[in-house]
């Protein structure tokens, strides 16, 4: 899961977990086979800010879950 991530670790998305969020987070780019990497963590450890497609995608801890990774 995008979750497991570590600081500056890129991975491959190999799939969204059916839920409420599944759609927008697809539109906003998170689709399979998508190169993703994360960038920034806040304090308190939510939200999570994300490259992915050359621009920056913040999401909550709880949206991160949905996001099943293949790391690289």
């Amino acid at each position: 899961k995008l979750t497991e991530l570590e600081k500056g670790q890129k991975a491959i998305i190999s799939r969204i977990l059916d839920g409420s969020v599944k759609r927008k987070l697809m539109e906003m780019g998170c689709v399979p086979g998508q190169e993703i990497q994360l960038k920034l963590i806040a304090p308190f450890g939510d939200p999570l800010a994300f490259e992915i497609s050359g621009y920056c995608l913040s999401m909550r801890r709880t949206e991160a879950e949905r996001v099943e990774i293949v790391k690289i």
